[in-house]
């Protein structure tokens, strides 16, 4: 017969009551790390096309194909079907040559850009026509010619966050190019 005694120092189902209590903690530790690597791998696919992008358009590609490549490229995140989701700016900007630039920052004018995505995001250079400096760039030679990419992606996640609506969604890249010459 198992006497009181025994009962009050018996060990089983000590396990599944830690597991019980811990689970919870167990799922919401798994739930952040799977989170987090969706953010950092979105954030690295945008910043990959806002390079290849700005580099295919460096290299003389048409910016309408450079920017339909750079979509395509970066599916899953930016796709056709979710063009609410994100912008994709192009920019040609051009040093100013009535403005020379012995040192920086030198004055840019925006000559041309194309929108692809329909988010509402407007470049953060500014609009066709404007004088933009950018800091950073030196030794530019009067007219040269720079590309722009600039991606901005509405990040949500597919899964009930935790965070709330206190965070900003929004992630931006921008990346500049100078034309790559063909002589060698």
């Amino acid at each position: 017969m198992v006497s009181i005694r025994n009962i009050g120092r018996s060990k089983k189902g000590q396990a599944l009551v830690e597991l019980t209590l811990l689970s919870p903690l167990l799922l919401l530790l798994a739930y952040g790390s799977i989170e987090v690597g969706n953010v950092i791998s979105t954030y690295i696919t945008l910043t990959h096309t806002t390079r290849e992008g700005a580099n295919l358009a460096s290299r003389g590609t048409d910016p309408n194909v450079a920017l339909d490549a750079i979509i395509a490229a970066a599916a899953p995140t930016i796709r056709n079907d979710n063009t609410a989701h994100w912008n994709v700016i192009y920019s040609k900007i051009v040093q100013d040559p009535a403005v020379p630039c012995p040192q920086a920052p030198c004055v840019y004018k925006i000559s041309s850009q194309i929108e692809r995505g329909s988010m509402g995001q407007s470049s953060k250079l500014g609009p066709i026509n404007q004088t933009v400096t950018l800091s950073g760039i030196n030794s530019v030679g009067p007219g040269q010619t720079f590309h722009v990419m600039e991606v901005f992606y509405d990040y949500h996640s597919a899964i009930l966050t935790f965070v709330g609506n206190q965070m900003d969604t929004t992630i931006y890249d921008r990346t500049i190019f100078t034309n790559v010459s063909s002589a060698g």
